[in-house]
């Protein structure tokens, strides 16, 4: 449960980050805004970075790549699909196999 609380904290302060970006208009080096916030929402941050939606410009202001973003988004959303088929993958074969009995 502790799992899914954090991972619903993380999306949130996600969320955040990237809604402050756009609401910046920060998509460009020239236009990067100061992101300073607690440890949760670095880790958040590091994320993106790794991801290369969030791009440093230095003296921590950062801008959002959001073709990156979008990419993101997307192997995220996959990933979600394949782990909802294999768990359904699962239950069909309890199932079949009498395990519901």
């Amino acid at each position: 449960m502790l799992a899914v609380a954090l991972a619903a904290a993380a999306r949130r302060t996600e969320q955040r980050t990237i809604q402050r970006l756009i609401d910046a208009g920060a998509t460009t080096a020239e236009r990067a805004i100061l992101l300073t916030d607690g440890h949760f929402a670095r880790a958040v941050r590091g994320r993106l970075e790794r991801a290369g939606a969030l791009q440093s410009a230095g003296n921590d202001r950062y801008f959002l790549r959001m073709a990156a973003y979008e990419r993101f988004q997307e192997r995220r959303r996959m990933r979600v699909w394949i782990i909802v088929t294999i768990l359904m993958l699962g239950v069909v074969t309890v199932y079949f196999s009498g395990g519901f009995a």
